[in-house]
């Protein structure tokens, strides 16, 4: 491939940190920029006219659905976090991106190859704090929720030892039962629904008007509860109940966060998602349930373990709401995610449609 003619242009395109690779339908490069010979440790008259597989010992590039996609389908492709080697023993991870261009009525792909090492590396350091910080709030949470009833448990034990009286004794009895059902019921919770879905065909409007009914009636500081449906979306196979209840604890959160705001509003929105995907994760065609709030939004130190079980920051809350709801979106193959600032929250529940609501479709990273 020529050159470009103009020379700032040029000098534009071989300064880009990004390694920009021009291959033809053989996966034979026919152009590339500087930070190519940078990133492959190989001058630009060696990488030129070579095989884009030859330039690795070793790699995790996908090319046929590289091939599959870009050049017979034409859609934009990406792969994240493939580990490759070069010909000089040399590791990194890559992020690439790919896309078709026709140039003489020939067609070619635009390969952009961006390395990440530092930014695996940083999220992987960002993540063990994340866990360990999870994990020792996971246990303070525990050891705050387990001490009362084995305290009640060890009490009732005590008086029994010394109680003469049967009316007495069975009463100990009782408080010992009870205490122990209440860890019986923390665990449970812990551990999420134990059932799976029931699901059936139903309008989720319907499922959505009970929550707004029921929230209304915790509705003390009057918040307004807007609603922005799409009253073309078809019936959708789920559990009404369990998603009802997803929804309604989400609402509830949000009602408490905007207690005493006289402007405060939550709306709720459906709409239709087509091939919505999260990391390898893709759904053909999803309903996408969100609840937005104006309220303060979700404290920074917060949002990275946000649906981690005994995670709050509310007096009296148990922190097991949302890891409930993220449990029982997954049971349905969907997907619950939340973005907030202050003045802002949402959620968004994906929930497919195919499959018959069974789940989400996996396919390789590398497609569209």
């Amino acid at each position: 491939m020529a050159q470009s003619t103009h020379p700032f242009l040029n000098a534009l395109w071989h300064n880009l940190a990004t390694c920009i690779l021009l291959l033809d339908d053989k996966f034979t490069i026919q152009y590339a920029n500087n930070s190519c010979s940078e990133l492959f440790g190989l001058g630009l008259k060696r990488l030129i006219g070579q095989p884009l597989n030859d330039i690795f010992s070793h790699h995790h590039i996908d090319f046929e659905r590289l091939a599959q996609y870009a050049l017979e389908d034409g859609v934009d492709c990406q792969q994240h976090r493939v580990d490759v080697v070069f010909i000089d023993s040399r590791a990194a991870t890559l992020n690439l991106h790919a896309r078709r261009i026709h140039h003489q009525s020939n067609a070619f792909i635009l390969l952009e190859c961006r390395r990440i090492d530092d930014e695996v590396r940083f999220d992987q350091a960002s993540n063990q704090r994340h866990q360990y910080h999870a994990a020792r709030t996971l246990i303070r949470g525990l050891a705050h929720e387990i001490k009362n009833p084995l305290g009640g448990i060890r009490g009732a034990a005590q008086l029994l030892q010394y109680e003469s009286c049967q009316q007495e004794r069975d009463q100990c009895a009782q408080l010992i039962i009870e205490q122990a059902d209440r860890l019986t019921e923390l665990v449970d919770r812990l551990l999420g629904p134990s059932q799976l879905p029931n699901k059936a065909p139903c309008n989720i409007h319907q499922t959505l008007e009970s929550v707004v009914k029921l929230s209304m009636l915790d509705n003390a500081s009057q918040v307004s509860l807007r609603k922005d449906y799409d009253p073309s979306i078809p019936d959708i196979v789920i559990d009404q109940a369990k998603i009802q209840q997803v929804v309604l604890n989400i609402v509830r959160n949000a009602l408490q966060a905007l207690e005493g705001n006289d402007e405060g509003n939550i709306t709720l929105t459906t709409r239709i998602k087509h091939r919505m995907r999260q990391g390898k994760r893709l759904m053909k065609k999803a309903l996408l349930i969100q609840i937005i709030d104006n309220g303060p939004g979700i404290a920074e130190e917060l949002k990275d373990t946000l649906f981690y079980p005994m995670i709050t920051n509310k007096d009296g809350g148990s922190g097991l709401g949302l890891s409930i709801a993220q449990t029982i979106v997954e049971q349905h193959g969907g997907l619950i995610d939340c973005d907030s600032w202050p003045g802002h929250t949402e959620f968004n529940i994906y929930l497919p449609f195919d499959n018959n609501g069974m789940g989400a479709t996996n396919e390789n990273s590398l497609a569209s």
